[in-house]
């Protein structure tokens, strides 16, 4: 990736030098690309500086701790709040001198780790293991979103979304969410925090592309369907229509209108339809949770995930394949069946299964073949590479399928080895014919 940059740059002032654009243009293009990268503006200088204060505070707590018992329970709290409140007016005040802003940032952000164990032993403290991470990332907000720098956003937001993960899954605290881990119904207002420590985890997230934090949303979003929640569902059409809406979701909203390329959300795309292909194999419900029935509430949300989806790739521009209009009917029609596919598992049994199946490995192969073909015209090598990584892996996969069970010699073995090091080479043939055809 370095050497992306590097050529990129080099490129740019040869344009500059030649009269094409002029250096200032240049910069400007090259700042705005490289500024996209989520830590551009840290240095080896602001790494250093983040360790630093990473050290200091740490040598703070040691210091601390080791004289103890000789400080009394006001002055421990006093200073404490002294000490937090002057990292902040220092990082605030330092915020245009990096060398000095970044190690009192770091200070800032892990200070109250500190005091909560400061108040907690104080105070004899005890029990829910959630709340100190909910009052960490409180006290830590301030300097994720008073920095210029994203590093302190970066951690923040992390910090969030790991209490709402482990804290809405956890026996018992002021999060959890599982019904079966609690005495009685989750309360409302459970969720309601929830869903508030969900906002502000990708509020804090740092820059306009929300791709990461929507991400996570969706994950956890989808966990909560299959956990033991008020929105728990178990049949397999909701299940299926639930998580190939998520996904078109995330496909859809978690990029900029801009950006050409989904990245991880497209991979997450294209993973839920690889695993669909494996329904060839369903037996019947020993594949599916069967803890209860589905939940009034769960059937309502998958079906309002399912409208939400199909609203969103019929009237958003499509992330499935490169933008432009040529691209954009295969890509909604793609996604669409992706999601309708899922109501032939209403009252399964193996022929509706296997009919899913088989039209996942249509919706590979035809995705595949479209990427091919727009890496072609369009003169995008990556583009080429992904489409037939998607062809290569959905044969090898089919292959295995259908010839395992066939495999019980040496020489079984031998000739599978060999069939699969000719299909590399040709693969890899063609995939190169492909990529010097568009360099010409």
């Amino acid at each position: 990736m370095a050497s992306y940059y590097k050529k990129l740059r080099a490129d740019l002032e040869a344009s500059a030098g030649a009269g094409i654009i002029t250096p200032e243009q240049a910069a400007a293009v090259y700042d705005r690309v490289y500024g996209a990268r989520p830590f551009a503006a840290f240095r080896a200088a602001h790494w250093i500086g983040a360790a630093a204060g990473l050290f200091v505070a740490l040598g703070v707590i040691l210091i601390v701790a080791s004289n103890w018992d000789k400080i009394d329970a006001p002055t421990k709290m006093f200073a404490f709040l002294l000490l937090f409140a002057g990292a902040g007016e220092a990082a605030v005040r330092l915020d245009g001198k990096p060398a000095a802003a970044v190690p009192l940032e770091m200070v800032w952000f892990f200070m109250p780790i500190l005091g909560i164990g400061l108040y907690a032993q104080i105070f004899n403290l005890s029990g829910d293991p959630v709340k100190p991470y909910l009052v960490w990332a409180a006290l830590a907000a301030p300097a994720a979103l008073l920095s210029r720098r994203p590093f302190s956003a970066y951690l923040c937001s992390a910090l969030l979304f790991f209490t709402l993960y482990s804290g809405t899954l956890s026996s018992n605290s002021i999060l959890t969410l599982t019904a079966a881990r609690l005495a009685d119904e989750q309360p409302l207002w459970h969720w309601a925090l929830a869903l508030a420590v969900l906002a502000g985890g990708t509020a804090v997230f740092p820059g306009r592309k929300l791709s990461l934090p929507l991400g996570a949303s969706v994950v956890w979003l989808f966990v909560m369907l299959l956990a033991d929640t008020a929105i728990k569902i178990r049949s397999s059409a909701l299940i299926l229509l639930s998580g190939m809406s998520l996904a078109a979701l995330w496909l859809t909203w978690g990029s900029e209108p801009e950006d050409d390329k989904a990245g991880l959300a497209l991979k997450t795309w294209l993973g839920a339809v690889y695993l669909t292909t494996f329904f060839w194999h369903y037996k019947g419900d020993e594949y599916v949770n069967r803890s209860g029935a589905d939940t009034a509430a769960g059937g309502a949300l998958a079906w309002l995930l399912f409208a939400g989806a199909l609203l969103s790739v019929v009237f958003r521009p499509q992330r499935l394949l490169p933008a432009g209009a040529r691209d954009e009917l295969a890509g909604k029609v793609l996604l669409t069946a992706s999601m309708l596919c899922s109501f032939l598992l209403f009252d399964a049994n193996e022929a509706t299964a296997k009919a899913v199946a088989v039209t996942a490995n249509l919706l590979l192969a035809a995705f595949g073949t479209v990427s091919i073909m727009s890496g072609t015209r369009d003169s995008d090598e990556k583009q080429i590479n992904l489409g037939v990584a998607v062809l290569t892996i959905l044969a090898v996969t089919r292959f295995i399928d259908i010839f395992g069970s066939m495999l019980r010699s040496g020489m079984a073995f031998i000739v599978t080895g060999l069939a699969f090091g000719a299909l590399a080479y040709f693969v890899n043939k063609g995939r190169k014919a492909l990529i010097e055809s568009v360099k010409k």
